[in-house]
């Protein structure tokens, strides 16, 4: 009955107005009147929504199954409008970089907006799948960015980024181009395009910055061995060897901003170079180790050892929490620091003429001419010894020169921490290596590095190769912590170190601290031992060890602090140990020369230069680094990219790629990171020590070195070990000290003519005022010691450059 009410009500619509009916010429026009709502009585148009509302599916499913042609027509209209929404998605505004579209790239916003724009296709992925998991919103928006694709060739922003992760990846030509036409990526051509944009951004935006702000210049000689199979005369094998530089902005310590105008240091702060060798004015305390100074080592060497006794020492743990930091003597405030790559040079670095050209090239790279270098000011010029030798060279041969840029007006030549730092550790390796091959304990390193079964290091003052650090470096870390350890053990007062770690108060410990520290790990202790009537060579060998040793756990330790103060008390004190004969007298010299030098400056040169000698990159505590460290790894990655290439390896080409190296290994992270997928590289970690520790420690307990032993019977066979600081410390006596350094206060005398003599041989400068040349290489492993340099994508990175094209 009630639907024959409802068929009849129906039938009224077409009957005419004067039969009783609503006079529409036929249903479908009812239909369509009904559509369109906006007009009406407002109660029944709500009445009419609601039952829209809420049986909108059904007559929909009706429709589909009694006419299902009437609804593809309404469903393309409708995902033509969404797929228009996506394909604006997809399509980036004008003027945005690639630099733009690697950093905002987001696999979560895009979810988010499709799901906005395009609810009904968004809805349609979802229900065509039967169980929806963890990755398919990734795979959604993935088929999403395809088919923006296919609408357009311009909405291209998901494929720009997957291509850039690609190339970094190390994807082959013909992988792309497979991944190109499944919608994946961009072509290889116009992957290529969108690397040549990143490298010209690259250009803008270092060019920009130093147009903005001051800067600071880094830069390092690039040697590659290029050996060729089958030789031919055109075809020989070689090295190549060129140059390679980074830009890096300047931290203003008195702002505390990375925003430091133009002429905030202006060329005229300089001091005037007035002769060939780097002569200026100093008083002691600047230059050489003052009381104050040692104090201060003193105290940090304390604490660096009480920080390593609650690292190995079990049972301490309840003290860490009590445990204050190390005492600040000049920290540098946590910043962060911001670096360009520059364009990697054809240039070899190995006369006055070829560093003056890297110096022009840079700042051509950068656009900087001499008026926009006196506009700028000073700028601080960063290196190895041969850089910081070379440079100090055209400062002399061009002293008189107006020139800015030829005269090297505006350059403040720095000496690398880094490699400071290695020298470091090769003098206390070198000094207490050691009789090679000998079987008695307490010998030397020699000795502990063959008892911990560890890779064999040719070492010592007679060695021709130096050292490999990163062995060096953790040998003296293990070997240090091994003998903290057994001194708690010796002063703790009791036969058991970890029972009485356990009940050990801060004060307790605080007071066995300091007396390991006084009776071994100190000069004073090293005196007492001399004066007793038996010297027993062991122990006081292991004495001046434990002290030089913990002179370089302060300095790795202060340069990751950003402490530039206690960096410069250890460098004060090397500076003497090194004068030391048959050592490293050339980095006495370049350490002297150095803190005389600023000693010259205004106070506010001052403190930018020792502010500025460390960078951080990631804005945390503990994250400082050396700049010349920065530039070996910049040199690795170029170096590893230019082998890659093959025979169509090219300067230009590594010109190109070095400027944009660092976006394409972060696009590397960010599309990692957004779809979940893991590194699979080998990413470095340091290897738990504990058991090597525990290990020499009880050998060292067990042969008694760091005992006084009367009348010890390996005693004889083995060598006493020279007291650097005390040996050093004689330099300053001999005629000669610092002559080079100092002024000539001679007056000439016309003698007339005279008979030719043979004059003083001995050299100005303690026998080394040669060429300061690097004799170690720095290899991967040493890089990879730097825990924030991810050299897992290393390898991936450069196995797709084989097939670049020049074009």
């Amino acid at each position: 009955m009630e639907l024959n009410r409802l068929l009849g009500l129906i039938a009224n619509i077409t009957k005419p107005e004067a039969d009783g009916g609503a006079g529409v010429e036929n249903l479908a026009s009812a239909i369509d009147t009904l559509c369109d709502i906006d007009g009406g009585d407002n109660q029944i148009r709500a009445n009419i929504k609601r039952a829209l509302k809420s049986r909108g599916a059904k007559i929909v499913g009706k429709i589909l199954e009694e006419v299902p042609d009437a609804i593809p027509p309404v469903m393309k209209d409708l995902f033509a409008k969404e797929g228009k929404a996506i394909q604006e998605l997809f399509t980036r505004q004008k003027g945005t970089t690639v630099q733009e579209l690697l950093e905002t790239f987001s696999l979560s916003e895009m979810t988010t907006k499709i799901h906005e724009r395009a609810p009904n296709i968004w809805e349609a992925l979802t229900q065509i799948i039967v169980t929806i998991s963890h990755n398919s919103f990734k795979i959604f928006v993935t088929v999403c960015a395809m088919m923006a694709i296919l609408r357009s060739q311009k909405a291209n922003n998901f494929q720009a980024v997957i291509s850039m992760f690609l190339i970094g990846s190390g994807a082959a030509k013909r992988e792309m181009e497979v991944f190109a036409h499944a919608g994946l990526c961009l072509s290889y051509t116009s992957a290529m395009d969108h690397l040549r944009k990143l490298s010209k951004e690259a250009q803008k935006t270092y060019r920009a910055t130093i147009k903005a702000s001051m800067c600071s210049i880094v830069w390092d000689n690039l040697n590659i061995a290029f050996r060729v199979a089958s030789q031919r005369l055109d075809s020989l094998s070689h090295f190549d060897n060129g140059c390679t530089a980074s830009l890096i902005q300047m931290w203003d310590p008195y702002t505390k901003s990375t925003r430091v105008p133009h002429g905030t240091l202006p060329l005229s702060m300089k001091p005037p170079r007035t002769s060939a060798n780097p002569r200026f004015e100093y008083t002691d305390d600047q230059v050489l180790p003052t009381p104050k100074g040692i104090a201060e080592l003193t105290e940090c060497c304390i604490w660096q050892l009480k920080r390593i006794a609650l690292e190995v020492i079990d049972g301490l743990t309840h003290l860490k929490a009590a445990f204050e930091p190390c005492p600040e003597v000049d920290q540098i405030e946590v910043h962060i620091t911001e670096q360009w790559p520059l364009p990697a040079m054809h240039e070899e670095e190995s006369s006055i003429e070829g560093t003056i050209r890297i110096y022009r090239i840079i700042l051509r790279n950068l656009g900087i001419t001499d008026e926009d270098l006196e506009k700028h000011g000073l700028h601080f010029s960063d290196g190895d010894l041969l850089t910081d030798s070379l440079v100090d060279k055209v400062e002399a041969a061009r002293r008189n020169s107006e020139d800015p840029i030829e005269g090297m007006k505006a350059s403040i030549r720095r000496f690398g921490l880094f490699h400071a730092k290695m020298a470091g550790s090769r003098l206390v390796l070198n000094e207490h290596w050691g009789k090679p091959n000998s079987k008695h304990p307490g010998a030397g390193l020699w000795w502990e590095n063959n008892y911990l079964n560890r890779k064999n290091i040719v070492a010592g003052w007679q060695s021709s190769k130096a050292a490999p650090w990163k062995q060096t470096h953790e040998l003296l870390q293990i070997s240090s912590a091994a003998h903290v350890k057994d001194g708690f053990r010796i002063f703790c007062g009791q036969d058991n170190l970890a029972k009485w770690a356990k009940a050990a108060t801060k004060e307790e410990f605080n007071r066995v601290a300091e007396e390991v520290y006084r009776n071994l790990f100190s000069s004073k202790a090293y005196e007492t031992l001399k004066k007793k009537p038996y010297r027993d060579t062991t122990l006081e060998n292991t004495v001046l060890y434990n002290r030089d040793a913990l002179f370089y756990i302060e300095l790795v330790h202060a340069i990751k602090a950003g402490d530039i103060g206690r960096v410069v008390n250890v460098l004060k004190v090397w500076m003497v140990m090194m004068r030391t004969p048959k050592t490293m007298p050339k980095y006495a010299n370049v350490i002297f020369e150095t803190l005389g030098r600023i000693a010259t400056f205004p106070e506010k040169l001052r403190k930018f230069y020792l502010h500025n000698w460390l960078v951080n990159l990631t804005g945390r505590a503990n994250s400082f680094k050396e700049i010349d460290l920065l530039q070996e790894h910049q040199n690795l990655w170029a170096k590893t990219i230019y082998n890659a290439k093959g025979s169509n390896r090219s300067w230009d080409w590594l010109a190109m790629i070095t400027v944009c190296i660092y976006e394409l290994r972060n696009a590397m992270r960010t599309v990692q990171k957004h779809f979940e997928i893991p590194g699979f590289g080998t990413k470095h970690t340091v290897p738990d020590m504990s058991k090597e520790i525990d290990h020499l420690s009880k050998a060292l307990e067990d042969n008694e070195i760091q005992s006084y032993v009367l009348n010890r019977d390996t005693n004889q066979y083995i060598d006493g070990r020279r007291d650097l600081l005390g040996e050093g410390s004689k330099y300053a006596d001999t005629r000669t000290a610092f002559q080079a350094f100092r002024k000539d206060s001679r007056i000439a005398e016309n003698l007339g003519q005279v008979e030719p003599t043979i004059g003083d041989s001995g050299s100005t400068m303690n026998g080394d005022r040669e060429t300061n040349v690097e004799t170690y290489e720095i290899t991967q492993e040493d890089l990879e010691a730097d825990e924030e340099e991810p050299y897992e994508y290393l390898n991936n990175i450069m196995s797709i450059v084989d097939d670049f094209d020049e074009d």
